[in-house]
């Protein structure tokens, strides 16, 4: 049976971890930061980890210090994450920690309860928590997919540019489409319930009125007032038991609040009267809706614990309804007993990664923030190449001389494949040049780190050239690095990803490349970076935004980090 412990102070955590608990049969160790986040005790904490910190390995750390010290139950512990992969994964660890040989679920509910599932299902998404607490009232939500809620959005919105007699090209509406989208999700978010939505229209009309002598407002005014009558027209079509994810949250936001009244769903104040933690792991990615649902929670269970884990220079979701404002003000939203603990040691990045983000986010975003300090004693590798510099004979198309020509003959090949060659000029092999040295830098770079994980990022899904978009890219690459005897087609699949930088958050790999990490590309302003007033959208958000998007492209790397450019002055 494990013993009693009484942790004063972080280093007595350090050690007490290291001789105690252990993953797999490997001594859990933790360092000084960590070790202080797992003592904290303070009713609202927030732990700031920036990237490669080990935030996962706090929280379940925490979980295995509140069930063996404190005498916590599992059940009395609630933990939210933002995807059920990273649920999935909390869940198992939780279940292969131990404590003196004891597993964490024996400790808690006693040696093989048949009550308790393992692994114990301790995290969850705030979807599934929402569903569930739906479910304890009887209703049986049925939550429309992706394709489902993609028609519904363009059913409503052919209607809503019918009715307004309105007239769009093929690529004008193709923005409209995703700008109502955008309109959809934050309005989802923001304006929830039917006081929220009169609200929301009342808001668009003052948006439209207010502007309705500006020219250059004509557009963003149609556009708000079609997005507008999109949105209406799609919630018409969701009905009990039809629903949304934001619509399921809104209603065990209702389900949470008449429980923590008193007046109905005993069982559901029975449920979770006792809970003593509430943690909220990726808390950059906060949002209205999730604050609601822990409020609401804790009209419930007032004396838990809040302990939210994130890094507000990692906050890249704003576009979908996140809100930074949570973790930058933190205090103002849970200003009872706060605390702010930093988790600063990465444990991904060679030195010169480390650094080179930090010089970043210091010079452009946060120049009072504390640096990240990097474990390894590695110094690593940034190597920044200007395309314009790469040797390369563009009349090679034929002779293949400098072995140019197969670079634009593969691009061209996948191209055609990808029924794009109507987007290119009247001199394909001309108009594909950026695109064909791009890819020779790449193969390159693949080649002499053919023995690790390599990673590539774009801020787009598609490159500066016509016809070239991300899938049409990776095509070549894989075929020319097989063609080439670089690697075999399994390797290259087990070895190498290409995806937005949106995309690699929570990712990593060995060898990361930054392609086009040009000023047109990243750091420029978006024609519709201030379309929607209303959800505090403006040019100081969007940089911001930006600034924290190339955070996250800087700390993919392990250990090489290749910066191509057609820039003369880099902008990272």
């Amino acid at each position: 049976m494990v013993k009693e412990f009484d942790l004063g102070s972080a280093k007595d955590a350090q050690t007490w971890f290291a001789d105690h608990v252990t993953l797999d049969g490997e001594a859990y160790t933790l360092d000084q930061d960590q070790a202080a986040a797992v003592l904290d005790r303070h009713k609202n904490t927030l732990v700031t980890a920036r990237a490669g910190s080990g935030k996962t390995r706090v929280i379940v750390a925490k979980v295995a210090y509140l069930v063996a010290v404190e005498r916590i139950s599992l059940r009395e512990i609630a933990i939210f994450m933002f995807n059920r992969t990273a649920a999935a994964e909390v869940n198992e660890r939780i279940a292969r920690v131990e404590v003196d040989g004891c597993q964490l679920p024996e400790i808690s509910e006693g040696i093989k309860s048949p009550s308790l599932s393992f692994p114990p299902q301790v995290a969850s998404t705030f979807h599934k928590f929402a569903l569930d607490v739906v479910k304890m009232t009887g209703l049986k939500p049925e939550i429309i997919d992706e394709a489902i809620h993609d028609r519904l959005v363009r059913a409503q919105l052919k209607k809503a540019v019918v009715k307004a007699r309105a007239k769009f090209s093929p690529t004008d509406y193709s923005d409209l489409l995703k700008l109502t989208n955008s309109f959809i999700a934050r309005a989802g978010q923001k304006f929830c319930g039917e006081d929220d939505l009169m609200r929301l229209k009342t808001e668009v009309e003052m948006y439209s009125t207010r502007h309705a002598d500006e020219e250059t407002y004509q557009t963003r005014i149609k556009i708000h007032q079609l997005a507008l009558m999109t949105y209406f027209g799609y919630l018409e079509q969701l009905r009990l038991p039809r629903i949304d994810f934001n619509l399921l949250m809104q209603k065990a936001i209702e389900v949470l609040e008449a429980a923590g009244n008193g007046q109905i769903f005993p069982e559901l104040r029975h449920k979770f009267q006792n809970l003593q933690y509430i943690m909220v792991d990726e808390y950059q990615d906060f949002s209205y809706l999730f604050y609601a649902i822990i409020r609401t929670l804790r009209t419930i269970c007032p004396p838990a614990h809040l302990f939210a884990v994130g890094d507000d220079w990692q906050a890249i979701n704003r576009f979908a309804g996140s809100d930074v404002d949570y973790f930058l003000n933190f205090e103002k939203y849970f200003p009872e007993d706060f605390q702010n603990i930093p988790l600063l040691t990465n444990y991904r990045s060679d030195r010169a990664i480390v650094e080179n983000a930090n010089d970043y986010m210091l010079k452009h975003y946060s120049p009072e923030a504390k640096r990240a300090v990097p474990f390894s004693r590695k110094n690593g590798k940034i190597c920044r190449k200007k395309l314009a510099k790469i040797k390369f004979d563009k009349t090679d198309i034929l002779e293949d001389g400098l072995g140019d020509g197969r670079y634009q003959r593969i691009l061209l090949s996948e191209i055609r494949r990808a029924n794009k060659f109507t987007e290119l000029s009247e001199d394909p092999a001309k108009a594909i040049l950026p695109a064909a040295k791009l890819l020779k830098v790449c193969t390159k770079i693949i080649q002499q780190n053919r023995k690790k994980s390599v990673m590539l990022l774009h801020r787009h899904n598609f490159t500066s050239v016509a016809g070239v978009d991300l899938v049409v890219f990776e095509r070549a690459l894989r075929n020319l690095s097989i063609q080439e005897g670089i690697m075999t087609r399994g390797d290259f699949d087990r070895q190498i990803r290409m995806m937005t930088m949106h995309k690699s958050k929570g990712l990593e790999a060995d060898v990361v490349i930054l392609l086009e990490l040009d000023q047109a590309q990243v750091l420029s302003s978006h024609p519709f970076a201030t379309m929607f007033e209303l959800f505090d959208d403006n040019l100081e958000t969007e940089k911001a935004d930006q600034h924290r998007l190339l955070y996250v492209a800087l700390t993919r790397a392990r250990h090489k980090l290749y910066i191509l450019s057609n820039d003369q002055e880099f902008v990272a």
